[in-house]
């Protein structure tokens, strides 16, 4: 199976912390023919990040775009963010070599390391693969096909009105009408310390465990 790795977000708390993320997610998934694609803000972390990654043997594309400024939407912009991101590098790996040349999508966070994952062999048709969590669907990573990826991720004819990015992905999973089926994962989460990052108030400052084993094993 062909994989491709979209890693999308905000470098936090540093250059360093991310690029261990990286190393760590890139070897998680060295058992599988995947390609990495990553997409940040410019900022002067970023660049940090640019010359590790280019000082080092990790395989992986690293770019970046302006940051968003303009708020659209609820929970402070985010959830049109965190969409409009995701579409941006869809745009970029098509011009690449074709998301459709892949069997399959991995969608995952930059401020986050993947310990461990168990990959569907076969991608089911219609099915989008994330747990859920008492208060949404999890969207910190999320597997599914490349046609039904384009669907899920688009900024087009959404309001991004919803309270959080949780029940953004959640509506834009009812409106394309797949199917919503776990896997298993575990990943670690890296918070900044700070109460803002670029301006947008942050959520949480805690670093987070992330384990779902046929149930959650962690959600802290």
């Amino acid at each position: 199976m062909k994989i491709c790795s979209i890693i999308t977000g905000v470098i936090r708390p540093n250059a360093d912390r991310v690029f261990e993320n990286i190393k760590t997610t890139l070897s998680t998934l060295s058992d599988y023919d995947c390609t990495h694609y990553a997409l940040t803000y410019e900022t002067e972390e970023y660049k940090k990040l640019k010359t590790l990654i280019d000082n080092s043997d990790l395989n992986i594309e690293l770019i970046s775009i302006d940051p968003i400024l303009e708020t659209i939407g609820n929970h402070n912009g985010n959830n049109y963010r965190m969409f409009r991101c995701i579409e941006i590098l869809c745009k970029h790996v098509d011009m690449v070599e074709g998301l459709d040349s892949f069997d399959c999508i991995i969608r995952h966070r930059i401020d986050c390391e993947l310990n461990s994952i168990e990959i569907p062999s076969i991608m089911e048709h219609n099915t989008y693969y994330a747990p859920d969590l008492p208060w949404g669907i999890f969207d910190n990573i999320g597997i599914t096909s490349p046609d039904i990826f384009r669907k899920i991720f688009t900024t087009q004819e959404k309001t991004f009105l919803e309270k959080n990015p949780h029940d953004t992905l959640d509506a834009s999973i009812r409106d394309v009408g797949v199917i919503k089926k776990p896997f298993n994962f575990k990943k670690t989460l890296y918070q900044s310390n700070d109460e803002f990052v670029m301006g947008v108030r942050q959520w949480s400052r805690e670093n987070r465990v992330f384990e779902y084993d046929g149930k959650w094993m962690s959600i802290h």
